[in-house]
């Protein structure tokens, strides 16, 4: 037996993802930064296009994916992720050996 629809879950989704965002950026907003970092903010102006390049790219992304999805059946919706979270992982796994290997590790 199906709890909720599949819209009303989406939205939920949808709404818990955006208050979890902004209640990050609020978060950074709000909290000092460490001595280290050496910007007194955590948004640094020199970064801003790479701020305006990720909400450019998740607003583009996120009716593309809806699209998407209508295409997909649930077992190739999931291969799909299952694909990107290899990719990703394998790219922090790279990143992060290439960074070792940059220090001297």
């Amino acid at each position: 037996k199906q709890w909720y629809q599949r819209r009303v879950r989406g939205a939920n989704g949808t709404v818990i993802a955006t208050v979890n965002t902004l209640v990050r950026i609020i978060t950074y907003m709000v909290k000092g930064t460490p001595e280290e970092y050496g910007h007194d903010t955590w948004f640094v102006r020199q970064d801003l296009y790479l701020y305006l390049a990720v909400a450019g790219t998740s607003l583009l992304a996120a009716p593309l994916g809806i699209y998407l999805t209508r295409f997909l059946n649930r077992s190739g919706y999931k291969i799909a992720l299952t694909m990107l979270l290899i990719i990703n992982g394998v790219t922090m796994i790279t990143t992060a050996v290439l960074d070792i290997r940059s220090e001297g590790l």
